[in-house]
């Protein structure tokens, strides 16, 4: 996970190819140098941004 000024932007180890990808919110990282392990960026700049991830984070951490 990182903080920027805007978001807080997550890697989780949800497969990108289970969620459908939105511009802006989460993309496929695979292939892209980033820092952390998942291969699907998340960035929550709101409280409904958390919401909408919420079944992502969930999945993410049973993999782990």
């Amino acid at each position: 996970m990182n903080t920027r000024r805007d978001a807080i932007v997550m890697y989780l180890e949800a497969g990108p190819d289970e969620f459908e990808l939105v511009d802006g919110f989460r993309r496929d990282v695979r292939g892209i140098g980033h820092h952390g392990t998942g291969d699907l960026e998340v960035r929550l700049r709101s409280g409904t941004d958390l919401e909408r991830a919420g079944e992502m984070i969930r999945r993410s951490y049973e993999v782990a």
